[in-house]
């Protein structure tokens, strides 16, 4: 009986020594792409535990007395046996956890390829949107009667938005500089049609300049706040977009929504979180007060990663 108890109480702690070390391996390495890194850490440590275990128990066994003592070889014997026992057990832990994680993966990557035509298909919607085409158009229209050369900046800045929405969706990511380039354009013709009652802050620090965001993830903010406020010369609109010191993009407009507004849908919101989530970077964040309303999002570091410019 009590050599009974003493065996399962060793088991228990060797399988528990083993499951506390693989489950770190995998905090510490738990990419598919970092398997050789978890197995070369994971086993000889496995190893470690196992031979010292078994060894603790045959020396308090020896030195009890209160059965017979292991003889001498069962010590040397306890390494290779303590081999067997991690290969064995760790390489069962790791197939199960390999194929666990790789049809997590391509569920990840097929969810990702859905939201991403999703994406391009509502940027599509928004690249004719019959709505902002007349609007511009009908600006364009009264500048050439009134100012030709008013007429020929407002012309040179479309051009440039909607050659960039046509590209806009060659890629996931695209870096901030890029994007502000875009946004400035694009504000430009709601700046032409609103006058001083529309205004852009843009403080960005140099360093994030090459930092990435989905495409038109400013350009959605942007029409959000001009679609869904008052703007006249009593209730001016002012959209500020700056950086964090922690790595974070802010998009904010004092918030005096219009008396008769749609409600919002937030769909392009949560495509925007959903991309951000997918893509492994956190949520965004809303912040809404009684007079402001603002959206974080975390912006990120270009490392190997396939923008437009």
């Amino acid at each position: 009986m009590k050599y009974s108890l003493e065996f399962l109480l060793i088991r228990t702690a060797s399988w528990e020594s083993l499951r506390w070390v693989i489950i770190q391996s995998r905090k510490w390495f738990p990419h598919l792409s970092q398997i050789r890194r978890r197995v070369s850490l994971m086993l000889p440590v496995c190893w470690v535990l196992i031979v010292l275990i078994d060894c603790t128990d045959m020396l308090l066994v020896n030195v009890s007395g209160y059965h017979a003592p292991y003889p001498e070889f069962a010590f040397t014997n306890a390494l290779p046996t303590g081999v067997l026992f991690t290969v064995f057990i760790a390489g069962v832990q790791e197939a199960v956890y390999y194929f666990i994680r790789l049809l997590k993966s391509e569920k990840e990557a097929e969810t990702l390829k859905k939201e991403n035509l999703q994406t391009q298909l509502d940027s599509l919607k928004q690249q004719v949107n019959p709505h902002f085409l007349f609007n511009s158009l009908n600006t364009l229209s009264y500048l050439i009667g009134d100012d030709t050369e008013r007429a020929e900046d407002f012309l040179n800045e479309l051009c440039k938005v909607y050659r960039y929405l046509l590209r806009a969706n060659e890629h996931e990511l695209i870096d901030l500089s890029t994007e502000l380039q875009f946004i400035r354009s694009y504000f430009h013709l709601l700046k032409t049609r609103y006058g001083d009652n529309l205004h852009l802050q843009i403080d960005i620090e140099s360093v994030y300049e090459s930092y990435l965001l989905p495409s038109l993830t400013l350009q959605l903010l942007v029409e959000n706040a001009v679609k869904h406020n008052v703007i006249d010369k009593f209730q001016p609109l002012t959209v500020s977009i700056h950086t964090q010191p922690d790595g974070t993009l802010t998009v904010r407009n004092n918030l005096q929504k219009k008396p008769q507004s749609l409600v919002s849908t937030q769909i392009g919101l949560r495509n925007i979180t959903t991309k951000f989530r997918l893509l492994g970077q956190g949520d965004i964040r809303i912040d809404e007060t009684d007079d402001q309303f603002a959206v974080i999002i975390p912006l990120i570091q270009a490392d190997n990663v396939s923008v437009y410019s």
